[in-house]
């Protein structure tokens, strides 16, 4: 029998629970412009995401409610992964690596709806620390890319994440210490622009894992068209 003859096709649960990853990108950034016009001079260039359910904010529980049911479409994708058999196009270990980290992901919205800013537990606390697995996510959507066939999307989700690397960790200004050069020009932007590199650190986290979803979702509706 050839492979194809003998590949199982993910389960109709897995597909179901597979449909909330479509959604995550959607509600991450649907509930930050809902959100906006009750924060008086809210700026997407300079401020975080998090201070939209601030009490700066009039109504603030739009972001945190949207944080809940990110958490909650977070843990259904998660789930799927998991739940999803050793003969999917992912790859069980693969996929049960993928469903760990959008487990931590989902724990870490759910930190951000149970403490919101100005909260210290916010960033500080236990649960904050646990959903950190959110930034392996572009590694592991690569992998899913390149496994599906889809190098040029494998490639473009790992160049954005290493692009990343150097605004998020630090890695220029140490590496201007060193060699003496004045970096007061990017550090304003990093001090001015916080909001904006946010923005793009979660499309480089957040879309890739609605197309993976997406892809998944959809090869399954047409092998069971085929059956």
């Amino acid at each position: 029998m050839t492979p194809a003859a003998t590949r199982r096709p993910l389960p109709d649960l897995v597909r179901h629970l597979m449909a909330a990853g479509v959604a995550m990108p959607l509600i991450y950034f649907g509930i930050q412009v809902a959100a906006a016009p009750f924060y008086r001079g809210y700026s997407f260039l300079s401020r975080d995401a998090s201070s939209l359910g601030s009490p700066v904010s009039t109504a603030p529980w739009i972001f945190n409610d949207g944080m809940l049911a990110l958490a909650a479409v977070t843990l259904a994708t998660a789930a799927a992964f998991l739940s999803a058999p050793a003969s999917s196009r992912v790859g069980r270990g693969l996929a049960i690596l993928t469903g760990i980290a959008l487990a931590s992901a989902g724990l870490g919205s759910l930190n951000a709806f149970l403490h919101p800013l100005p909260d210290p537990r916010h960033t500080e606390g236990l649960l904050a620390a646990v959903g950190s697995g959110l930034i392996v996510l572009p590694v592991l959507m690569s992998a899913i890319f390149w496994r599906a066939g889809a190098r040029a999307a494998a490639v473009a989700t790992a160049v954005a994440y290493l692009g990343l690397i150097p605004l998020t960790t630090g890695l220029v200004q140490r590496a201007c210490m060193r060699a003496g050069v004045d970096f007061a020009g990017y550090q304003w932007f990093l001090n001015n622009y916080q909001g904006l590199i946010q923005r793009i650190a979660a499309i480089v986290v957040f879309v890739p894992v609605g197309v993976v979803a997406f892809v998944l979702q959809r090869r399954r509706a047409e092998e069971g068209r085929g059956r």
